[in-house]
């Protein structure tokens, strides 16, 4: 019983929670559909064959309006660092695409949470407005 407990402390203790906030934004293009932004973790992408065994995981997902701010926060526990991204569907530019985030070039604020700004997607990627 004594080590169950142990164990669970340390999971608490070893997990890492990632607080995002920012919102979307397209441009002047004719807005189809609604982003999708989702909190991911990286765990083996770069790698195929650990990629079948542990993909990336999905810690908070949402459905936001252009414009509209929201914040993503998830725990994953990891052995090392967490890897965290965002990973944003859309239509914007009509096909459905998905832009990557790395949010490893960000530094959260003193509350933990990384605050992006605008998101603005353009045509090739996107940029970051404070």
């Amino acid at each position: 019983m004594k080590f169950l407990v142990l164990a669970i402390l340390f999971a608490y203790g070893a997990a890492e929670t990632t607080r995002v906030r920012a919102s979307i934004h397209c441009g002047f293009q004719k807005k189809n559909g609604l982003p999708i932004v989702s909190l991911m973790e990286e765990d083996f992408s770069h790698v195929a064959i650990f990629n079948w065994f542990d993909s990336d995981d999905t810690l908070d997902e949402t459905t936001v309006e252009y414009g509209e701010h929201f914040t993503l926060d998830g725990s994953e526990i990891e052995i090392f660092s967490t890897e965290p991204y965002l990973r944003i569907r859309h239509q914007c530019f009509g096909e459905e695409r998905e832009d990557f985030v790395d949010l490893s070039q960000f530094e959260a604020d003193p509350m933990g949470i990384i605050h992006l700004g605008h998101i603005v997607l353009k045509l090739n990627g996107y940029t970051i407005q404070h």
